[in-house]
């Protein structure tokens, strides 16, 4: 089949968020059985990388869209288009951060690829780009030529983790701006779901929600790994004989920061005075940045934390982790830090939230703890017992090999992509 995938970040090595490796996963995986076509939203400074992304057998659209690292006229430019998204937010009732990409000379570019392409199945990834998918819809409404089949990938829905901001928040102006944010989010999410022929969700739980809400024609399909490319070799200490304790994230996604933040602040004080040996470390785009602004140099020796920035291979650090640790308040969809950790057999401990749509507490799979000072007491309790961990890590990588690799994805969306519009 001809597949083309829409997708806002171009999916190179060093995409550097969960998101971003889940889409450059299934494009692989895509281009071993179909003819792919990809897409993508290039940033200042990306253009270089497209070529990288060709060499994975696809071909390669790339869309020049500016972000706010421009500068001179570019700038002007830039803040024109946000300030036009903006008026279109108020007028539709949709989040401005989707409205962003909702711009004609975007859609043209679109729809003509889809012309000269012609695909039988167009995916578009992330609810952000949903708008893509009404645009196309008019178009083909004034045509009579067989239309593709339109499948959306939401990743988590964006009205979720503002709802749980909500809840959480301390003041009024904070829960109301969160409870307006997230209505858009469902309004926008409900709409979506009508401009395509197929939604997919990356949990049951997400599913339910949005059939709640009112969402149509709704799929569970989960974002996976390549275990192909990964193999369980979780050897604490290995590396350099130290206890270390490792959290992986983009640093620009604030459930990250807010999770980072809990480990610094509230977890990791109370871990230390039982072991105080043990090492923190922080990987991820922008976890040195958020280290250095909270901590001086004399701190992070003496509290033992580390930041490595983004890092090209984690491998090493999740071989010799005695845990993954994930304590996230917010968000929503599979997290792929977690999915990553079970697929090289290392035991996690997390939230309820970090465990949605891979596994519940009497799994046996994951160390599920609340999102507060005693999480720091069930990373205790893991460590204690050496050989809980082991059979936990075994469970987590068989869980991945029958639930979340990507072959088996893949197989499933094609017969998505096969059933007629």
């Amino acid at each position: 089949m001809k597949i083309m995938v829409f997708t806002p970040y171009l999916p190179h090595r060093r995409v550097g968020h969960g998101g971003g490796v889940a889409v450059r996963d299934l494009i692989i995986w895509l281009a071993k059985k179909h003819d792919l076509m990809v897409v993508a939203l290039i940033r200042p400074g990306e253009a270089a990388l497209v070529a990288e992304v060709r060499e994975l057998g696809v071909e390669v659209l790339g869309i020049p869209f500016a972000d706010s690292s421009v500068s001179g006229l570019n700038k002007i430019a830039f803040f024109s288009q946000r300030l036009a998204a903006f008026f279109r937010s108020l007028r539709s009732g949709y989040p401005l951060y989707v409205e962003k990409y909702n711009r004609k000379d975007l859609t043209d570019v679109v729809a003509k690829a889809v012309q000269e392409f012609q695909p039988d199945a167009i995916q578009i990834e992330y609810l952000q780009l949903s708008l893509w998918a009404r645009a196309l819809r008019q178009q083909w409404s004034l045509t009579d030529h067989k239309w593709p089949r339109l499948i959306l990938n939401t990743h988590e829905l964006g009205s979720l983790p503002r709802q749980r901001r909500a809840a959480r928040a301390t003041n009024f102006l904070a829960r109301s701006l969160a409870q307006q944010e997230a209505a858009a989010w469902q309004r926008l999410q409900v709409d979506a779901s009508f401009w395509v022929d197929t939604t997919l969700c990356v949990t049951p739980e997400d599913q339910q929600l949005f059939a709640e809400m009112g969402g149509r024609n709704l799929v569970t399909v989960p974002l996976g790994m390549d275990l192909s490319e990964i193999r369980p070799d979780w050897q604490p200490g290995s590396q350099d004989g130290r206890e270390t304790y490792l959290f992986v994230g983009s640093f620009g996604h604030r459930p990250n920061l807010l999770a980072a933040e809990l480990l610094l602040e509230v977890i990791w004080p109370v871990f230390r005075r039982a072991r105080p040996g043990a090492t923190l470390i922080l990987a991820g785009r922008g976890s040195d940045t958020f280290l250095t602004q909270r901590r001086t140099p004399a701190a992070q020796k003496e509290q033992k934390i580390e930041a490595l920035g983004f890092v090209d291979d984690l491998a090493p650090h999740f071989r010799n982790c005695r845990l993954f640790v994930a304590p996230l308040s917010e968000g929503g969809g599979i997290k792929i830090k977690i999915l990553e950790a079970l697929a090289r057999g290392v035991p996690v401990v997390t939230t309820a939230i970090g465990a949605e749509g891979i596994a519940h507490e009497s799994a046996e799979i994951l160390t599920i703890s609340s999102c507060d000072a005693t999480f720091a007491e069930a990373m205790l309790a893991e460590v204690n017992d050496l050989a809980k961990s082991q059979r936990k890590a075994a469970a987590g990588r068989q869980l991945m090999a029958s639930s979340f690799s990507w072959e088996a994805i893949a197989e499933q969306l094609a017969k998505i992509y096969a059933t007629p519009s």
